[in-house]
């Protein structure tokens, strides 16, 4: 089952900054039923509007998100301190950290609270040194990752690894570097998860939909199993629900069938 990460309730995001600090409850609430009405599987909540305001904010997002939609949700910031608000009022089955990284700060803060918590964590292939720029460099981030994860008892089917997108029209060669890693890590780690922040892609291109579209095709073949995406956006959903099924990962395409009934395509 795919993973879908709504990636709209993200105050790095000015329209949404505005609508969180007036506290407009009836706005946030639309976007998330709205996300969830085009396939969501989970809720992503990014307080990061302002870093002396982001535990205020998580707090609030989180108390109106949870009793808006009964979703798992995604607690994304580097602030253990933030995760930690959002997780202490909402840590449902299925609830996701946003993220965690090789970096020794990250380790330190981020891993107690996916032991104490118990949930799942999206891990980034980046450590002290900073993101890898080769093929190789992404696969040796992954079995530390995965080791991390193995050496604390925690089982690999909960972990979702992003090996970071670059924007292709910056980095062409690192486009090519994420699908191959992808394959490696589901050849080496089936039970791992994959995860991507898909429209990163495309930063920096006119008409960006088309290349998110085309490489979430792409990243789908190699393995992908979950992305943070706007669920909403133009065919994302109906692309990868007809894709899925090309490449016989929907058995006589009765999910894509599904889809459609529910009205996701």
């Amino acid at each position: 089952m795919m993973t879908i990460i709504a990636e709209r309730i993200n105050m790095t995001r000015k329209a949404i900054r505005e609508k969180v600090w007036e506290r407009d409850a009836d706005f946030i609430i639309a976007e998330v039923k709205a996300q969830e009405a085009a396939g969501a599987t989970h809720i992503d909540i990014n307080a990061g509007g302002d870093p002396a305001r982001e535990i205020d904010d998580m707090i609030w997002l989180t108390e109106i998100i949870s009793k808006a939609t009964e979703l798992p949700l995604s607690f994304d910031s580097p602030n253990a301190a933030a995760l930690e608000a959002g997780l202490k009022i909402c840590n449902r089955p299925g609830t996701i950290i946003n993220s965690i990284t090789l970096e020794t700060d990250r380790v330190n803060n981020t891993l107690p609270l996916i032991l104490k918590y118990n949930t799942g964590i999206i891990a980034l292939t980046m450590d002290d040194s900073g993101m890898p720029e080769t093929l190789e460099g992404r696969c040796k981030l992954i079995d530390e990752i995965c080791n991390l994860m193995k050496k604390n008892n925690i089982a690999l089917d909960r972990v979702y690894i992003d090996t970071l997108v670059r924007p292709l029209s910056t980095n062409p060669d690192q486009v090519k570097y994420t699908i191959e890693s992808f394959r490696y890590l589901k050849n080496k780690y089936p039970e791992c998860h994959t995860m991507c922040g898909l429209s990163n892609v495309s930063f920096g291109v006119p008409q960006r939909i088309h290349v998110n579209r085309a490489f979430f095709v792409l990243l789908l073949e190699a393995g992908l199993d979950g992305a943070i995406i706007d669920p909403r956006a133009e065919g994302m959903m109906g692309i990868m629900y007809a894709a899925l099924a090309l490449i016989g990962k929907d058995e006589f395409c009765m999910n894509y069938i599904t889809a459609h009934e529910k009205g996701h395509l």
